[in-house]
């Protein structure tokens, strides 16, 4: 009980570190053309950077699945990996990579995959204010890459989202 309990108040400390975005800049719900106008982010990024294909999965606020895109070359196992990322931060609060040094403990790490959560970095909650309305989850290339990718997802300048 007391592991779990600490494992609770670092999960709390780790949400913190979350982007959050304004309420005025968001649709009021994530829907399928908002989480469109972040994947085409995303890819535009990937693009530019020359990184390889991607699986971008976007979740609402519930864990369901908005969209899913896997790129041409995008290895098939990097389907389950981008949703799983998702579904961990909208469910966390926090990005993926936050769950790390949380990991590293045993009971902790049992407790994770219990849970379905993953601390593989690339999964990013989108915040309207404090409120998690969904998650975007990136797998397919290196750690920063997935991370960079989920990120300028989730930071669509506001006059871009549909």
């Amino acid at each position: 009980m007391r592991i779990l309990l600490r494992t609770c108040s670092m999960f709390a400390a780790a949400i913190a570190s979350g982007a959050a975005l304004a309420a005025d800049e968001l649709p009021r719900s994530l829907n399928q053309a908002w989480a469109e106008s972040m994947i085409e982010q995303c890819l535009a990024r990937s693009h530019a950077n020359g990184w390889p294909p991607f699986t971008i999965a976007v979740v609402d606020a519930g864990g369901a699945l908005v969209l899913l895109r896997r790129q041409d070359g995008a290895s098939a196992i990097t389907a389950d990996a981008a949703l799983l990322k998702a579904r961990t931060a909208m469910r966390f609060g926090g990005p993926t990579q936050a769950l790390v040094a949380l990991s590293l403990d045993s009971p902790t790490r049992d407790l994770m995959l219990l849970l379905q959560l993953t601390d593989d970095p690339g999964g990013v909650p989108i915040k309207v204010g404090t409120q998690v309305v969904g998650a975007i989850g990136v797998s397919g290339g290196a750690a920063e890459q997935d991370v960079g990718c989920a990120n300028v997802g989730v930071a669509l300048p506001a006059t871009e989202r549909k």
